[in-house]
């Protein structure tokens, strides 16, 4: 999710579902809840019983409109326009959390003199090639932040989708900058967005949403009196926003919102992702997305930051936060794919990665098919036939393949699209010209495999199989294994340079059972991470090393499997509103990220009411409702040295992990 990953420095829900019962105020938008998402939205109506408001903005009234205190019909698209006026209202009526902002967030960092924004130069922030059509971040950078080298710059590929943890053109060295706290200085963070949003005004939205108003204002006032030591609100949205042409641009704003009015990192505040199957944000995190390697480390694209493994740590590896541990992530990753065959000699077979070379998003990759540009496809766990955008044009393009396998539980649009299609019937296609060898594999249903679900709140959950697959069908760990299997098997006899990643790969799971399915615990752990060379289990991130001695295949999830007879996510005892003991919530099984922010920066919590974690003087630890997501050891009079210091402990008292507000407009 590049809006929450750019915004706060990692791409998941902020919050917990049953944190929602927490709320003062709960916004809805991009999704009906209450009927795609019945299980979380019992949060909300606890939350209402307890006198929330509950804000429903759609342009359709569904059941989550009827079970809401105020639905807000808006017409189809304008949701940014919307939540920009929401965020104009707070700046212009002065309900931003002050303390809050001034301590957590970016509002009193200075940019540069040359940065100009959006008003002074007819619609486009500085640094726009119109020739590249591409924007050259330079002058975003925090007045006193050094210039770098152009290749030496956060992605900003044309290829590239967003998701990994620098590809959005943020400040480049945070620990170097010039501040205001008083919040006052005309080219401060705060100002700037305060005449950015100037134009957001309930007459823009009476205009172009559709909506009065005096409705607009009772919505406005209702959800940002949510605010301050005492009050916390939620905002909760699905694929309304997220498959939007402008998703990551709503999402961004709604991140805005949020830390303007201190919601980030509180309890009944944050951000809930609402996710629309089961592990979906697993397959982000593990990942499916082809710009990403697990963990949102970025893969390396044809730029210069690929050609050697020196340059691809020093473009990603950040100074302070969690991410100054790039390199230990992504050298044990590499442990993990190619074990005793990557060495510090071969840089850790950074070389047998392969490289982003265009825009290989879904439709990236669909329009190179409508072009005749592959030959074949899997599909597992997607009908996209009818199931995304212009279905007619994926239909046509899949035409156009040589071959196509298809794994599910039934035959779907996407595997009879050759002789059962609306082009088929209308003529536009015909069975006998198309060439696609369509191959239909059957696969297991959920209760016929083992493995884990990562909810919409990052928590991973065991479920074991109940029964065996019937007939033929099969897992996709299955499959995946002895394809890779076959593969390799092949590439052993073809003496190409090209094969040596594959040959490398380790691919050596103990099977079990007459189909000789692989056991997934052995999977897990390795995702884990273990130390070499006795592989014993890592507990904690902290555990990662950079130096080879340490495998992990996805380090966010480091902790999930800490001992042989512990696997934490298949834990069901619940102790708490939060759920620990059931299950494990990535990271560290942190139930609310950045929850710093929810103490004061003297380490004390900004009310009662609103307490999560806290300094415990007696003990020198933090301690409270939540597992911290910061030093634990780091005490709130601790110094910041953002300037010369490393990873976490340079961030001092006051900054939540990645310094969680960024809310510069031209991020």
């Amino acid at each position: 999710m590049p809006g929450l990953g750019t915004s706060f420095g990692r791409g998941g829900a902020t919050t917990a579902q049953q944190d929602l019962s927490n709320s003062d105020a709960i916004l809805i938008m991009g999704s009906s809840m209450a009927e795609n998402h019945p299980v979380g939205f019992q949060w909300v109506m606890e939350a209402r019983e307890k006198g929330a408001k509950v804000i429903h903005v759609d342009p359709r009234y569904t059941r989550t409109s009827a079970m809401a205190d105020i639905w807000v019909p808006l017409r189809a698209g304008s949701d940014i326009i919307f939540l920009g006026a929401l965020v104009h209202y707070v700046l212009e009526n002065k309900k931003e959390f002050r303390d809050y902002v001034a301590a957590y967030t970016n509002a009193s960092t200075i940019l540069r003199e040359d940065f100009r924004d959006t008003e002074d130069l007819d619609g486009f922030f500085s640094g726009w090639d119109t020739e590249k059509e591409k924007y050259d971040p330079e002058s975003w950078l925090y007045q006193g932040s050094p210039s770098k080298k152009v290749s030496e710059k956060p992605g900003h590929s044309a290829a590239d989708g967003g998701h990994a943890k620098d590809r959005g053109g943020e400040a480049e060295d945070a620990g170097k900058f010039e501040s205001d706290p008083t919040l006052e200085h005309p080219r401060c963070v705060f100002r700037v967005l305060k005449r950015h949003f100037a134009r957001y005004t309930p007459e823009m939205v009476e205009r172009y949403c559709g909506v009065p108003q005096d409705v607009f204002l009772k919505a406005a006032e209702a959800f940002t009196s949510a605010s301050g030591p005492e009050k916390t609100a939620a905002i909760c949205y699905a694929v309304g926003w997220t498959q939007h042409s402008k998703g990551v641009q709503v999402i961004r704003t709604a991140a805005i919102l949020q830390l303007l009015l201190g919601n980030i990192g509180r309890p009944g505040g944050g951000i809930l992702a609402l996710r629309g199957h089961a592990s979906i944000q697993g397959s982000t995190d593990i990942p499916t997305l082809y710009d990403i390697l697990p963990g949102y480390l970025p893969m390396p694209f044809f730029e210069a930051d690929s050609h050697k493994l020196q340059d691809y740590i020093k473009t990603h590896k950040a100074p302070t936060g969690l991410w100054a541990g790039f390199d230990k992530y992504f050298i044990s990753l590499m442990k993990a794919y190619y074990g005793d065959s990557a060495t510090k000699e071969n840089d850790w077979g950074f070389n047998w990665l392969p490289r982003v070379s265009g825009d290989h998003s879904h439709f990236g990759y669909w329009l190179e098919m409508a072009e005749g540009k592959l030959e074949g496809l899997f599909v597992m766990g997607q009908n996209p036939a009818v199931g995304a955008s212009n279905g007619r044009l994926e239909r046509k393009a899949l035409a156009n393949l040589k071959w196509l396998v298809v794994r599910d539980m039934v035959e779907t649009e996407t595997a009879s699209f050759w002789y059962a299609s609306p082009e088929v019937e209308r003529g536009e296609l015909s069975p006998e010209t198309i060439g696609t060898e369509v191959f239909l594999f059957p696969a297991s249903g959920t209760a016929e495999k083992a493995g884990t679900f990562t909810n919409t709140q990052r928590l991973l959950q065991h479920r074991e199989k109940a029964i065996d697959p019937a007939g033929d069908t099969r897992s996709e760990l299955w499959f995946m294994y002895h394809i890779g299997k076959r593969l390799k098997a092949k590439a052993a006899g073809d003496p190409r340079s090209r094969n040596d990643g594959l040959k490398a790969l380790t691919w050596n799971y103990t099977t079990e059972g007459n189909h000789a399915e692989p056991k997934v615990a052995e999977v897990l752990q390795e995702i884990n991470g273990y130390s070499l060379p006795d592989r014993k289990l890592l507990e904690h991130i902290k555990d990662l090393k950079e130096d080879g001695s340490t495998a992990c295949g996805a380090w966010i999830y480091c902790g999930v499997f800490p001992k042989e007879d512990r696997n934490r996510a298949n834990e069901r005892k619940s102790k708490d509103l939060l759920g620990h003991g059931w299950g494990f919530a990535w990271p560290n099984d942190c139930r609310i990220i950045y929850n710093r922010a929810s103490a004061r920066p003297d380490g004390k919590p900004w009310s009662e009411r609103k307490k999560l974690v806290w300094w415990d003087e007696e003990k020198k630890h933090w301690t409270g409702l939540d597992n911290p997501d910061y030093e634990k050891e780091t005490p709130p009079n601790a110094p910041v040295n953002l300037a010369e210091g490393k990873g976490t402990s340079a961030l001092g008292p006051c900054i939540p992990t990645e310094w969680v507000g960024c809310m510069c407009p031209a991020d």
